[in-house]
């Protein structure tokens, strides 16, 4: 009996060694490289202006590759300019890199009487596109990331 239980032991063990799976003692490296972010190679330049509401705004904003921006609040007549910390400037930099302007939607009128109204201008590669949306056709267009990226930088610089 004692030598059925053994040889019943003997071929389960090797059963179970001949399923298990070969796992080297050295482990083998993954794939630890990070795809690179799209980088953002040519000059590009972006003008927002930024009207109307109930108070009547007319504020401006335009910055370039290099960082450097303007930024013009016209009922105030002030006038910032400044360059872009290492920060903003990269978080632009995204932004523009990972907008399409030239596929962004065209907004339909809207017949909103007190918003905001935005226009923005960008260059990029060489290719100008002008949109012009308000506070209803924003969030459709595909815009509303730069717009509000651009009129948090007109608030900190008219501050």
């Amino acid at each position: 009996m004692s030598r059925t239980i053994y040889l019943f032991a003997l071929l389960m063990t090797v059963l179970i060694t001949g399923c298990s799976s070969f796992s080297p003692s050295t482990p083998i490296p993954l794939n630890t490289s990070l795809p690179t972010p799209k980088a953002v190679e040519a000059e590009w330049s972006i003008k927002m202006t930024h009207s109307g509401g109930i108070m009547g705004v007319a504020r401006s904003i335009e910055i370039s590759s290099d960082g450097k921006y303007t930024v013009a609040d016209e009922m105030a007549d002030k006038t910032i300019t400044g360059e872009l910390t290492a920060n903003e400037l990269s978080k632009i930099n995204g932004i523009v890199s990972d907008s399409n302007f030239s596929s962004a939607t065209k907004p339909q009128r809207s017949s909103c009487a007190d918003c905001f109204i935005y226009g923005i201008e960008t260059q990029v590669n060489g290719k100008k596109v002008v949109y012009q949306v308000d506070d209803v056709t924003l969030s459709a267009s595909g815009l509303e990331p730069l717009v509000t990226y651009l009129r948090d930088l007109m608030d900190k610089a008219l501050q």
